[in-house]
């Protein structure tokens, strides 16, 4: 669309004013022009003769033109000469006034041309999609191409973009068509923005076969089509076109090891890592920002966080908000929560860096992650003095993070009062009600939004309302025209397994018009172990094998079965089966926040600095509880041992040491959070009910799968889970 027109401002001077030699001096030195140029610009030469300059000096004065106001001068100096309608002087005007961004007068300038060529019309239509204002630039292609303006290679690299970032998918691709059929001029830059463009669009294969077809190929395109399967998460393939641009004698550039790191992010490989760093410093590029940012995002990724802090160190001599936010962000996605605190906390004290809210949301969502409730407040406290407090990304990520961390009281109130709500927080909120078990107000909630999503199906699965998941489920597909997704079907697959419909979960997954996925096997391969049906957890088990055979999760799940129908054999050989893949368990952590520190425990760790206290405390609250009715269940531990050492397993597990850590470090009464990455164990499960009953407690536990509120002997989640 035409934006509105402004005034020009022509020039600082009036055109027909008497000029004295100090007038120019001043003006030559505020503008840094040559006094040639300014001389031309401004009618003048040294001595004071008025001249009349021609198009093709203009047209020369233009070209070197890159300051808004000598422009201003020079556009005068053209009307001023009567030149304004010459079409050769206009375009190179228009193209001035693109470079500089003041795109409204590149504008004026083109409707009050009157004739256009097609330099004219793709001036404009590569000004507005350099700038990001993609949906203009469509617009004006779309009225060329009704006047009957052909586009010309330029032309056509400058609106492909505008078509993926628009998701103008079919557009695209008949452009593509049309090129082809009139016979319209494809050079190397056009050849690489369509590689560039059905890469963006998700097709790949398409990308390549163009790539391919090249005859002549540069280090442009070659980072089209490496940045293109890197994008669309081919990272080894991105890595192996790399080597292939290598051989042919290209040296990579910083847009190459950009798209390289980005492809890393997909590798769970170290050493490919450490060789892009070499490739970074043998090309000269250490210095770079964004080089050394992305390299950094990338170690933080594959969790080497000393070679990740040692960039961030020492090698950022000028850290800008972004450095510190990617340190910030990247630190809290691996669950390095205390090291995100102590970044955050220095970034805070940085007297040059404005915390933006990619900040704040990374950090609420390492509050969120470790159950640190204090250190949240205090992060919403910053939120609303420095202004992002009715941010409604900020405000989401503060609701998750009260709602996670057990403060659903918070979390309404703060969901109540944002006058702006997105999908996310709509969705964070009905997590919280699913979460706590209040599955009547969550479902309440959902049928005030909108948008129908996965994520609120989720939520009932959790409160355990399977009829009304099913039913949300049948309303989004028939009133909402929902096209179900594998999540859908996955959401409906665990609500079935948990409500112990087995054979009806397995009849939908055999039965949807989609192919299933690891993660659905997975949801009904967890429910056959609760509900001790072996024989169809088995048969879920080697779908999950081929699917996906480097999961550890789903051999301990098999494992976990056999073991709890006494096959000990089926044991052992699911152990060497994994062992032989180089698979490992993922070990229990619990999280609690102690006086704003948060103090993490893992099962059979005996490094705390408290930990003699902590297992005397353990074993008193042990003692109490047994005397209360409370009785071990060594049957839990899922290996052939005696029970002796059973004992000494469960009594370990992560979630009693942080439970006994936080009653002893509490005052009588206070409430126990605690954060576990793994689902809490049955026996845990009930020791934390007899807990919360003598000591007069209430412990709230967030687990894998959601919370669990013990006071006076009582779970909140009646048992369910």
């Amino acid at each position: 669309m035409i934006r509105n027109q402004i005034p020009i401002a022509l020039a600082r001077f009036p055109p027909r004013q008497k000029k004295s030699l100090l007038h120019f001096k001043t003006l030559h030195r505020q503008t840094h022009f040559s006094t040639t140029e300014l001389c031309e610009a401004t009618n003048l030469n040294l001595l004071g003769v008025k001249t009349t300059l021609q198009s093709p000096s203009y047209a020369s004065i233009l070209q070197g033109l890159k300051a808004l106001k000598p422009l201003q001068q020079v556009h005068a100096g053209i009307i001023t000469s009567g030149l304004a309608q010459n079409i050769f002087l206009s375009n190179r005007l228009m193209n001035s006034y693109a470079s500089c961004g003041v795109l409204t007068v590149t504008e004026v300038i083109f409707q009050s041309m009157p004739c256009k060529n097609v330099v004219s019309w793709t001036i404009l239509i590569s000004g507005f999609s350099k700038h990001e204002l993609y949906l203009e630039a469509f617009e004006i292609f779309r009225k060329m191409m009704i006047s009957g303006v052909l586009p010309n290679a330029v032309t056509l690299a400058s609106v492909f973009p505008a078509f993926v970032h628009l998701g103008f998918v079919k557009i695209g691709r008949s452009l593509h068509g049309f090129l082809i059929r009139y016979g319209l001029e494809i050079n190397l830059f056009v050849e690489t923005s369509l590689i560039d463009m059905y890469s963006k669009f998700g097709s790949i294969g398409v990308a390549r076969k163009q790539f391919d077809m090249m005859v002549e190929k540069n280090i442009v395109s070659w980072n089209a089509i490496i940045s293109g399967y890197s994008y669309n998460r081919f990272g080894k393939e991105a890595v192996q076109l790399f080597k292939m641009m290598q051989r042919r004698g290209l040296m990579a550039d910083s847009i190459t090891i950009m798209s390289l790191l980005a492809a890393c992010m997909e590798i769970a490989c170290k050493q490919i890592v450490g060789r892009i760093h070499n490739l970074i410093v043998k090309n000269g590029f250490s210095n770079d920002m964004l080089v050394n940012t992305a390299l950094m995002e990338t170690y933080v990724k594959h969790r080497c966080i000393d070679d990740a802090y040692q960039i961030f160190r020492e090698e950022l001599p000028v850290k800008d908000v972004v450095s510190w936010t990617s340190m910030l962000v990247g630190l809290s996605d691996v669950g390095y929560g205390k090291q995100a605190v102590r970044i955050f906390d220095e970034m805070v004290g940085t007297s040059n860096i404005t915390l933006d809210y990619v900040a704040f949301m990374g950090m609420l969502s390492c509050c969120s992650r470790s159950g640190a409730l204090q250190r949240g407040k205090l992060v919403h406290s910053l939120t609303i003095k420095t202004g992002f407090g009715d941010d409604a990304f900020v405000g989401s990520a503060t609701i998750d993070m009260y709602s996670n961390c057990g403060d659903l009281e918070s979390a309404e109130k703060l969901f109540n009062i944002l006058e702006e709500k997105d999908v996310v927080c709509w969705n964070a909120m009905i997590a919280g009600y699913g979460m706590k078990g209040r599955g009547d107000d969550a479902v309440a909630l959902f049928f005030q939004m909108k948008c129908w999503g996965f994520n609120q199906m989720r939520q009932l699965c959790h409160a355990g309302m399977v009829d009304q998941g099913i039913k949300i489920f049948d309303l989004a597909v028939k009133e909402s025209c929902l096209v179900p997704t594998l999540q859908h079907y996955a959401c409906l697959v665990d609500l079935l397994g948990r409500a112990g419909r087995l054979y009806d979960a397995y009849s939908l997954i055999n039965n949807m018009p989609l192919e299933p996925d690891a993660g659905i096997y997975g949801a009904i391969l967890g429910a056959c172990k609760v509900h001790k049906n072996f024989e169809l957890g088995t048969i879920i088990s080697q779908k999950l094998f081929e699917l996906d055979p480097d999961d550890a999760g789903y051999y301990v799940l098999l494992s976990n079965m056999y073991a709890t129908a006494g096959n000990w054999e089926g044991v052992k050989v699911t152990r060497v089966s994994m062992k032989s893949k180089g698979l490992k368990k993922i070990p229990g952590l619990s999280t609690i926040e102690i006086g704003r520190e948060v103090h993490t425990f893992m099962a059979g760790d005996k490094d705390h600095p408290e930990y003699p206290r902590i297992i005397e405390a353990l074993k008193r609250l042990i003692t109490k509880i047994e005397a209360a009715g409370y009785m071990l269940d060594t049957r839990l531990v899922f290996q052939d041992l005696p029970d002796d050492t059973k004992r000494e397993i469960i009594l370990h597990h992560s979630e009693k040491l942080a439970i006994a850590f936080g009653i002893m470090s509490t005052k009588p009464g206070t409430t126990i959070r605690i954060i576990k990455n793994l689902r809490i164990c049955d026996d845990c499960h009930i020791a934390s009910k007899f807990i919360s009953k003598v000591e007069g407690r209430e412990i709230i536990l967030k687990d894998a799968n959601r919370f669990h509120i013990f006071k006076d002997g009582i779970c909140s989640c009646k048992d369910y889970w």
